[in-house]
């Protein structure tokens, strides 16, 4: 039977947690660098915050099982208190950034994984070894009255969650081939902008043309499914004619979908005064103009 007032029944558990702790953390490490999951090797880091939070509970365990001396005359029991509000706002913290650091991996970066069943058996290891515990410490926990381990066993209870989390996307892309969970998708729900050599792409057939507008500005991209989404704003000296506006943005949509597949091109034709052209200084209209102001002034 446990004899509830031994305070080293704390302390081994602390450090059964610690070892635990440890173990989960050099499998990820390895099972992250085989499979070249970032996800592991995020989830590896956290497990390293477990060991130095485990380790910090088994140094305030070990202080407090010391008896009370001359400096401590009620005990050194506030040690384990000062733990277990370290652990809480560890806890709150580590949710935060497992939060984070999920959306992050969702819609940064898709990962090309390698050797999914390894990723899959050790993170399946690792919920199950977090799971018990999680249930180990807490049960000593209660039985000893140890705050210290029952924060402890709650902080590897929400690992249990953020593991379950990880272990179900491995599945996913496994078995069920969840491609949803690659961020290229969700890049087509946030608008975000095309590569940038397929950006620069299209400046380049714009630019061929450069003879025949002033200039551009507003380009926007993004993709919808497999489609690329282009539209800018073409400017044209104000004296040209609609046709001739029109016939030059008809040839860099042109250029611009012989060079870049599946794309929809919108452009947006405006007029420039002379005094905001860029080639006003070598426009013949211009210089035929300001000849024709000087004759009439003489």
């Amino acid at each position: 039977m446990m004899n509830n007032d031994d305070p080293t029944v704390c302390v081994k558990t602390a450090r059964v947690a610690v070892l635990t702790a440890t173990s989960l953390a050099i499998l990820k490490v390895i099972t992250g660098i085989t499979t070249g999951s970032m996800a592991l090797l995020s989830s590896a880091a956290d497990s390293l915050l477990d060991i130095f939070m485990s380790s910090g509970n088994l140094l305030a365990l070990k202080q407090a099982s010391k008896p009370a001396d001359t400096d401590h005359p009620y005990g050194h029991g506030k040690f384990e208190s000062a733990a277990t509000l370290l652990q809480s706002l560890l806890i709150a913290t580590s949710g935060l950034f497992i939060i984070y650091k999920s959306i992050q991996q969702l819609v940064i970066g898709s990962e090309q994984l390698q050797n999914l069943d390894a990723g899959i058996a050790i993170m399946a290891l690792c919920t199950i070894a977090s799971w018990l515990l999680s249930r180990h410490l807490k049960s000593i926990g209660i039985q000893t009255g140890s705050t210290a381990l029952q924060a402890d066993a709650l902080h590897y209870a929400t690992d249990v969650y953020s593991n379950l989390v990880l272990l179900i996307g491995l599945i996913g892309l496994k078995i069920l081939n969840w491609n949803w969970i690659d961020p290229a998708c969700m890049d087509d729900f946030l608008d975000v902008g095309l590569p940038a050599h397929e950006i620069q792409a299209i400046v380049s057939c714009i630019e061929e043309f450069a003879n025949d507008n002033t200039g551009y500005h507003n380009l926007r991209t993004r993709r919808s499914g497999k489609y690329r989404m282009i539209d800018f704003h073409l400017t044209f000296c104000h004296c040209k004619t609609i046709q001739e506006a029109h016939t030059t943005a008809q040839q860099i949509e042109d250029l611009i979908k012989q060079r870049i597949n599946n794309t929809d091109v919108t452009v947006h034709l405006e007029p420039t005064a002379c005094k905001h052209c860029r080639k006003a200084k070598h426009c013949t209209r211009v210089e035929n103009t300001k000849k024709l102001t000087s004759n009439h002034n003489s």
